[in-house]
């Protein structure tokens, strides 16, 4: 099995991992910490993730350009590039801890309706650890991007499922003397700093990088440039998707309503997860296809491909969900989440268009078009904001996630299909020509789960349990039967037959 496979495998093991995790960590947390602290603990954490995108994309730009010197074989270029990033890295750490500085300072105004003196103190402290974790990471992020360009995803993986392990059980240990949410961060920096200096190692000593400056090529900074700011930008409209609306609704609406809303957003970053475990992978085979004759079709092709393959699992999870979400919501966080139930579903229905097509965003990557998908991004998460923000007033979370779900339909649903279309090349057309024929059996299936569902009471969690195991066989055996085709037939018994051995 090669390393994107590896990388693959593992990223579904570490979401399988993450998703039983949380499913008995948030409850843990919730119990030892109570309703209020964690809702601090989220919404600093929404807050302090506009931090974690201040690399300007430069993660991005450093996979695609190291690895194209990488295929070319020029060291010193490859040498130089690391060089520069480098040196950007350190500039951003310094902006970051003024900016920092500005923010700690001025938070009891910024959640001083919403929050007694004894929350803001504690809000300033978590904030604190998690400024320092993230200058952390962000000046260290090169060596991770080393690390992926040179397709070491066994490593990078499994560094990923070491800290899922032990961060719940260390954190766990530790809330027995010091119930607080400062110690669940605490905790998780002091482990974040040690896989730092693991990842340093093993790229300077295992795989035997150097990071040199040798010229100033302006050419190329431009072309650096461009990927780093159109990543950037998407990443900074995806905490307006994904965690601006906690933040609005700690303004608003205080603790209560943010812990509500972060129990939904566990479940949709997860399934978000379950695309990018694919996806994540395949920017440097990407950049390699494209470089050569006939690319673009081979490009399609694979973009077909992950996306039915996507799509069989997505459909089956957000299906899943919307026949048990109510029961699984009441068992996990208990009573007063029951709005999590309808946050989530509005959210994950458009988002699905969306990650489905997630290797759109490598395809882009790999051809230097990503600024396209940053002005559109832009432009979406403005709307997002200004629609999210009064019906927040008017609706609490479930008027913030109408106000996401909508402009993700827009954006990544409506204007990204046209752009993959026109100027991308891509096959869209036979692409959801095959999501059509699928989600006719998606439909199906989803109608017998709903009647099976209601037909049998699930009062405790053993029958809850049975009940989704036996609409996992029921999706699986009808996809199978009649939805999948004969490749995909086929990677499926080999897969049976290399779990039998």
């Amino acid at each position: 099995m090669n390393n994107r496979k590896c990388g693959i495998v593992l990223s579904y093991l570490n979401i399988i991992l993450h998703g039983i995790i949380g499913f008995l960590y948030v409850p843990i947390l919730l119990y030892y910490i109570g309703k209020n602290e964690y809702g601090i603990y989220q919404l600093i954490g929404s807050f302090i993730a506009y931090f974690s995108i201040m690399d300007f994309g430069l993660t991005t730009a450093v996979i695609r350009f190291y690895t194209k010197y990488k295929v070319e074989k020029d060291r010193i270029a490859m040498e130089n590039i690391l060089a520069i990033s480098m040196r950007c890295y350190i500039v951003i750490a310094v902006i970051l801890c003024l900016l920092g500085i500005v923010i700690y300072n001025n938070l009891e105004y910024i959640f001083g309706m919403s929050m007694n003196e004894m929350e803001i103190n504690s809000a300033k402290d978590i904030f604190l650890v998690l400024i320092f974790n993230i200058i952390c990471t962000l000046v260290t992020m090169v060596f991770r991007a080393i690390i992926n360009a040179h397709e070491k995803f066994l490593f990078l993986k499994g560094l990923e499922t070491i800290q899922l392990i032990l961060q719940p059980m260390m954190i766990i240990f530790v809330l027995q003397e010091y119930p607080t949410a400062l110690s669940v961060v605490i905790v998780q920096t002091l482990l974040n700093l040690c896989l730092i200096i693991v990842r340093i190692y093993y790229c300077l000593k295992v795989l035997r990088v150097r990071i040199k400056y040798h010229y100033w090529d302006k050419h190329l900074f431009n072309s650096f440039k461009k990927l780093a700011l159109s990543s950037f930008f998407v990443a900074l409209i995806d905490q307006i998707f994904f965690k601006t609306n906690q933040v609005i609704l700690g303004i608003v609406d205080g603790t209560v309503a943010v812990a509500i809303y972060s129990i939904s957003s566990l479940i949709y970053i997860n399934y978000m997860a379950l695309s990018t475990a694919i996806s994540g992978v395949y920017l440097p085979h990407i950049i390699e296809l494209i470089n050569n004759k006939n690319g673009i079709k081979k490009v399609s092709d694979l973009f077909i491909n992950i996306g039915r393959w996507q799509y069989f699992l997505l459909a089956a999870i957000s299906s899943g969900f919307f026949i048990f979400g109510k029961v699984f919501i009441d068992f996990w966080a208990g009573e007063g989440f029951e709005e999590a139930y309808w946050i989530t579903l509005l959210i994950i229905i458009p988002f699905t268009i969306d990650l489905i097509q997630n290797i759109g965003l490598s395809i882009l990557q790999a051809q230097n078009k990503y600024d396209f998908k940053a002005k559109v991004y832009f432009c979406m998460g403005v709307f997002n904001l200004c629609l999210a923000i009064p019906l927040a007033k008017m609706y609490g979370g479930i008027g913030c996630a109408f106000a996401t779900g909508l402009s993700m339909f827009i954006g990544n649903g409506l204007i990204m299909n046209w752009y993959y279309l026109k100027i991308t090349k891509l096959d869209i057309v036979l692409f959801w020509k095959n999501i059509g024929r699928i989600t006719i059996g998606v439909i199906i299936i989803t109608m017998i789960g709903y009647i099976f569902n209601g037909m049998i009471e699930d009062k405790n969690i053993i029958v809850f349990i049975m009940k989704l195991l036996v609409y996992t066989l029921l999706y699986v055996g009808i996809m199978y039967k009649f939805f999948m085709n004969i490749e995909e037939k086929s990677k499926v018994k080999n897969l049976v037959l290399k779990f039998k051995r």
